[in-house]
């Protein structure tokens, strides 16, 4: 089929009808939840990945990653014969439509997006894909790669000119552990209007499949740059989050309550303080809005200000929290060194196995160089690459005869134990609680308790 010529009002049904064949190239937390759920629809989709092991896992209707819902969407689009996972992309190319490429962007050692995946995957798409076919980039990237990097590599490797083939801008925006939901609720932006009208609305078709809320911007730089601002912006505000936090700490009140009183104001969203942010998106985004700032000779103050939003989210509450560490075993006349520490979580936020610079792993990296032992449990991940963690196969496990239990991730399944039942494993009734898992006034009552924002009364 040759996407060009489709209007995009004919879109969604040729999803639904399983006349349109999508690609994705990229099969990780980004694009296989992607792929799954236009499969579902009744798109044909294959979905690459470098990673054999991997494309068996798919293929046989199981996932790798953890998602809500994610599990039983695979298994259904394979059943239904419209999910196919390759390791070949040109083969999966020649027999699609459209393009999306998904492949990751991490930050290089200047602060900016590494675009060697993006490059690679460029060269790959472009020397098999037919005239008409249409390329939609969606991973995060610097602003100007679908412009200035993206389209020579695709002129030069296919022999076609942009016209003879489409390209667009539609860069993610969700959160793992509602990948799918955010797929089906939230506004997509894709790039541009002025820079190829016809591929940008028939992409805009799309995402209407989901109807979900489409916004069409003028040119791809100007959806690559959104990207960085949605997530510097939401960085921000949990940085200013941390700030109050530690205040109200210092004022002996309670954050959860003076934050309930600011989000009162309906022009406010005030974000929930924490042990920092992590993921794949936030510090590696926000490292390189500040290259880029950087770079364009921004005033100092204003650079200052962006760079101190990942020092905040990062090193510095990762910090406050064992310092909360510090204090509870102090109050127990327990030294860190002589201190044994149970850790609930270790991925980088609920309800997902990602530990992508997760605040967890820079708590528990501080705690081990600091304490007797640490042993930590973590529903969905069961190893961390490059750490030789003890990871207990329970909760109950990681805090028995422990001397303080920290809660580090706000997993759903931590909210249901019963802080009588901390009690109970523990050694010494110390508990650190950095996600606001437990009621504090009924923490007080039981443990030497510490909480990121809370007060002493």
């Amino acid at each position: 089929m040759d996407a060009l010529s489709l209007e995009r009002k004919d879109i969604p049904p040729a999803i639904k009808n399983g006349s349109l064949t999508l690609c994705v190239v990229g099969g990780g937390y980004v694009g296989l939840p992607f792929a799954a759920l236009y499969a579902d629809l009744g798109a044909k989709v294959f979905v690459c990945n470098r990673d054999q092991k991997k494309v068996d896992i798919t293929n046989a209707g199981n996932t790798y990653i953890y998602e809500i819902g994610l599990d039983d969407l695979v298994k259904r689009a394979v059943s239904k014969g419209n999910l196919a996972a390759t390791t070949d992309v040109a083969g999966a190319v020649k027999k699609s439509d459209i393009i999306f490429i998904t492949v990751g962007t991490p930050v290089k050692g200047d602060g900016f997006l590494d675009d060697s995946q993006i490059m690679e995957a460029a060269k790959s798409v472009g020397a098999s894909m037919r005239k008409g076919s249409i390329v939609v980039l969606r991973s995060t990237v610097n602003p100007g790669t679908t412009e200035n990097v993206l389209l020579p590599v695709l002129e030069k490797a296919s022999g076609m000119k942009l016209g003879e083939f489409g390209l667009a801008d539609a860069p993610e925006r969700l959160q793992e552990g509602k990948a799918l939901e955010g797929l089906k609720t939230e506004a997509t932006v894709i790039g541009g209007l002025k820079f190829h009208k016809k591929s940008a609305e028939v992409i805009a078709g799309v995402f209407d499949a989901l109807g979900v809320p489409v916004s069409i911007v003028s040119y791809p730089t100007t959806s690559e740059f959104s990207k960085f601002v949605w997530n510097y912006l939401l960085d921000s505000a949990i940085s200013d989050a941390q700030i109050i936090a530690q205040l109200c700490e210092k004022l002996g009140i309670d954050f959860m309550e003076v934050r309930s009183t600011a989000n009162l104001d309906p022009r406010i969203r005030m974000m929930v303080a924490g042990p920092g942010s992590g993921g794949s998106c936030f510090p590696k985004d926000v490292t390189a809005m500040f290259a880029l700032a950087k770079k364009l000779d921004i005033e100092q103050n204003s650079l200052k200000s962006i760079e101190l939003v990942r020092v905040i989210n990062g090193r510095v509450m990762a910090e406050h929290v064992v310092s909360l560490v510090d204090s509870a075993l102090s109050e127990k006349g327990i030294a860190m060194e002589d201190a044994d520490i149970g850790i609930l979580g270790l991925a980088f936020k609920g309800e997902t196995d990602d530990t992508r610079e997760s605040p967890a792993l820079k708590v528990m990296e501080m705690l081990e160089k600091a304490c007797k032992s640490v042993t930590a449990y973590d529903p969905f991940v069961k190893a961390v690459r490059n750490s030789d963690i003890k990871i207990s196969p329970t909760w109950q496990e990681a805090v028995k005869n422990r001397d303080c239990c920290v809660i580090l991730t706000d997993h759903r399944e931590f909210f249901g134990i019963r802080p009588e039942e901390i009690k109970k494993n523990l050694k010494n009734n110390c508990l650190v609680d950095s996600r606001h898992v437990v009621d504090a006034e009924a923490a007080r009552k039981m443990f030497v308790y510490r909480g990121v924002g809370r007060g002493t009364r």
